[in-house]
């Protein structure tokens, strides 16, 4: 199973990068782990606390049998959580973090969140799977109190009632599906996906192939859409190549047909 990926991070028009990315690889070739993290603003150490969702991930990926993924991911939540807590002896003034996880597995997938950096899961151009924010604006939403793009959400959009990092016990929210050739998966921070409609992403990479300046590519549309509020901007991708199952079913029509 071929895996192409991509991935790209700009600081937007902050004074301080806060986000953190990695794609870590099995030698195998098999298995794969992606991440990003969001260290909240307005905390003082949110950068540390992304790195260390990072540094725990990569940790634990490349150490441990993963017997049982959905385990794995909240287990590198928890320690996450509490390596941040670490930074301080207070914990109500510990920094945070959002989180999103990706883990790939042969022909099965598996994330996890906390906060609101988003996973968005793509078949034939068409979204299938997405996470749902850990957000009063998200709350209000599905409670039908407030349409997705008013003024009135968007002022709630950055209020999180979960993160990792501080006294509350974090709880991810964890998915699983089959794979089918051609998927697609995007994971970003919120400066990513507050300026690039979901729907079009897709046929953007048409243009500009995820491996190649796909992710670069999507972080300028970002930067261009947000203009002078454009927050820290991160984005990790990655698609199972159509190429080689096509090549091997036209060798098989090959010998059919003689």
């Amino acid at each position: 199973m071929p895996w192409k990926f991509g991935q790209a991070i700009n600081i937007g028009k902050r004074s301080e990068q806060q986000d953190r990315i990695g794609i870590f690889h099995a030698k195998d070739g098999n298995r794969h782990l992606m991440v990003v993290a969001d260290g909240m603003g307005g905390i003082p150490k949110g950068g540390q606390a992304a790195q260390i969702v990072v540094d725990t991930a990569e940790q634990a990926f490349k150490k441990n049998k993963i017997r049982n993924p959905e385990l794995f991911l909240e287990d590198i939540c928890t320690r996450s959580h509490e390596r941040i807590n670490q930074l301080e002896t207070d914990l109500s003034l510990a920094p945070g973090t959002t989180c999103v996880l990706l883990y790939i597995d042969k022909r099965q997938a598996y994330w996890a969140h906390i906060g609101d950096s988003r996973l968005y899961h793509y078949r034939q151009g068409l979204l299938i799977n997405q996470t749902l924010d850990h957000s009063l604006m998200q709350l209000m939403i599905d409670q039908g109190a407030i349409e997705e793009n008013s003024n009135e959400a968007k002022s709630l959009q950055n209020q999180l009632y979960k993160r990792l990092g501080g006294p509350k016990k974090p709880e991810p929210d964890i998915h699983a599906d089959a794979l089918k050739n051609g998927d697609l998966f995007l994971l970003c921070s919120d400066g990513l996906w507050q300026f690039i409609e979901k729907n079009r992403i897709p046929a953007i990479l048409q243009d500009h192939p995820l491996d190649q300046d796909g992710a670069e590519h999507l972080v300028t549309l970002a930067l261009q859409n947000g203009g002078r509020h454009c927050d820290n901007i991160s984005v990790t991708l990655a698609q199972w190549e159509k190429t080689q199952t096509n090549l091997i079913q036209k060798m098989r029509n090959f010998f059919n047909k003689n």
